[in-house]
């Protein structure tokens, strides 16, 4: 199972708070990711502000559960730095592998369920259900966010 995640209008906190700012956003963000994943999962930073989550032996269900935990415990987050009442609020693209895919199809199937969720108007998860191009939607816009 792969989890891809993108952090929400994150050039908007760069522009109102700074880079430094935006800095600390990206490394909190990697720190809980370090933190939520078990130790058999693999967390890493590919771009920017967006992150992949390797996860081996996991079903989808259990991938899309992880995904919504992460989203929903995040978005609560005070980060450091920025306002108290200011949460930065993460999307994400979940997406299993298949016996006919390689690792490319794998990513271009999560990163089209990120772009979905981003869609959806953000802070949510959405789900790739196969190569087929099904989609599932799971998770919430908290408070009307986007």
């Amino acid at each position: 199972e792969l989890v891809i995640a993108d952090l929400d209008h994150f050039k908007s906190v760069n522009d109102s708070f700074g880079h430094a700012s935006g800095d600390r956003v990206i490394e909190t963000f990697a720190g809980f990711l370090r933190e939520a994943a078990a130790a058999h999962h693999v967390a890493g930073r590919i771009g920017g502000e967006e992150f992949a989550i390797i996860l081996p032996g996991t079903n989808l269900a259990a991938a899309r559960l992880f995904a919504e935990g992460t989203r929903s415990a995040f978005g609560a987050l005070p980060i450091d730095g920025l306002p108290a009442d200011n949460r930065c609020t993460a999307s994400f693209g979940v997406a299993e592998l298949h016996a006919s895919e390689d690792f490319a199809d794998l990513m271009r199937r999560a990163d089209q369920a990120l772009y979905q969720a981003k869609n959806a108007g953000r802070d949510c998860v959405r789900v790739s259900v196969g190569p087929a191009g099904n989609w599932s939607s799971a998770g919430t816009e908290a408070n009307g966010r986007g």
